[in-house]
C-alpha cells in the first residue's frame, strides 16, 4: 500500500549521518512527486533547516512554538512528514508528549492517520552500533516501524560486523544489535555512500542533491560529477525499495513486534 508517513530520523548518538539521511529522503521524495513537510527540531544550530527554505524548525522545549510538526501530520495535502531530531535528544522529543511517554508519542502520530517510521543510522564501531538498542527497545511492541540504516559512509555493506556478527575460529561473536533488530521485527537497510570528494563539492556549491543531479550540477560540478550524483540518488532509491522508506510510499507488510 502507498501510505502517508511521519518519518523520524533519530539516534541516541550524534555524528552518524542522521541529518544527511533526512536530506536524501527529502530530495528523493520531493523529486518523486510526493508532497513533503520537513522539520528540523534543533531550532538553534540544526543543519537540516539550512538545506532548503521549505524546511521548518521547532523548539523541543516548546516555549515559543505554537505551530508544530504534529500539525503537519494532520494535513491532508502532505504525503510524508520528515522530522530530524538532534542527536541524543530523543528524550526531549518524548517529553513534549509528557514524561518521556513512548506510547503518547506513537499514539499522537498514529491518530493523524500516518504510519510512524523511526530511522536510526549506525556506523561500524561499537559506539555507533550498540546505541541503536536504545531505540529498538523503546519502540518494540508499539505500532511504529523501526528501520536501522547502515551508513555506507563508514564502510561497505559487509563491514558492519558488530551489528551483523562474525564467525571467528568457529565461534560467532558480536551481532547483538542485529539479533535484537530481527527479534523485534525492525528492518535493516544500507545507505550507499556518495564519494566524499564529490559530496564536499556539492556542499561547497550549496546545492541540494537533487539540483546537483540536474542542470545546475552539470554547470557547477561538471557533467560527470552531476551524473554521479544522479546515479547515487538512484542507488539510494533502489536500496530503499521494498522497505518502510520506499520513495514511492509503497510499504511492506509490517512484521509483528515482540
Amino acid at each position: 500500500m502507498k501510505a502517508r508517513r511521519a518519518i523520524v530520523t533519530a539516534a541516541p548518538k550524534g555524528g552518524i549521518g542522521k541529518t544527511f539521511l533526512a536530506k536524501v529522503l527529502f530530495d528523493l521524495l520531493v523529486a518523486s512527486g510526493r508532497a513533503v513537510a520537513a522539520w528540523d527540531l534543533d531550532s538553534a544550530t540544526g543543519t537540516f533547516a539550512v538545506y532548503d527554505d521549505a524546511i521548518k524548525t521547532f523548539d523541543l522545549h516548546g516555549s515559543r512554538d505554537t505551530y508544530s510538526w504534529l500539525d503537519d501530520c494532520y494535513r491532508d495535502d502532505v504525503d510524508d512528514v520528515i522530522i530530524d531530531v538532534p542527536g541524543g535528544r530523543i528524550d526531549e522529543l518524548l517529553r513534549t508528549f509528557g514524561d518521556n511517554s513512548i506510547e503518547a508519542f506513537v499514539s499522537a502520530v498514529r491518530s493523524s492517520g500516518r504510519e510512524l517510521v523511526i530511522v536510526n543510522p549506525i556506523g561500524v564501531m561499537i559506539a555507533e552500533t550498540v546505541t541503536a538498542q536504545v531505540v529498538l527497545n523503546a519502540f518494540a511492541g508499539t505500532s511504529a516501524r523501526v528501520v536501522i540504516a547502515k551508513n555506507g559512509r563508514f564502510g561497505g555493506v559487509d563491514d558492519f560486523v558488530i551489528f551483523d556478527g562474525v564467525e571467528i575460529a568457529g565461534e560467532r561473536r558480536y551481532g547483538a544489535t542485529g539479533d535484537l533488530t530481527a527479534s523485534v521485527g525492525a528492518e535493516t537497510v544500507f545507505l550507499p555512500c556518495l564519494a566524499p570528494r564529490l559530496l564536499a563539492q556539492v556542499d561547497a556549491e550549496r546545492l541540494r542533491l537533487s539540483d546537483a543531479a540536474g542542470s545546475a550540477g552539470a554547470e557547477r560540478l561538471g557533467r560527470l560529477g552531476s551524473a554521479r550524483v544522479q546515479m547515487y540518488l538512484a542507488s539510494v532509491e533502489g536500496a530503499f525499495r521494498g522497505t518502510s522508506l520506499a520513495i514511492d510510499g509503497a510499504l511492506p507488510q509490517q512484521k509483528p513486534v515482540r
